[in-house]
């Protein structure tokens, strides 16, 4: 599914300009949102969880 392919003819059907360069780039940003579409389905509290902050006072003076 991630084929460079699919990517053209996507861009290409919905009308949007798109150089050869950018396809490798494109495939890199969908790898990424699969992977945290799945740490996600792992954790789906994740964004629930408050985080800590430690601040440090020497970099507050």
């Amino acid at each position: 599914m991630d084929d460079a392919n699919f990517i053209r003819q996507g861009l290409h059907l919905q009308g949007l300009p798109f150089c050869e360069t950018d396809i490798p780039y494109i495939l890199q940003i969908r790898c990424t949102m699969t992977l945290s579409q799945n740490a996600l389905s792992a954790f789906p509290y994740l964004n629930m969880e408050t985080p800590i902050t430690i601040v440090d006072k020497e970099l507050l003076t």
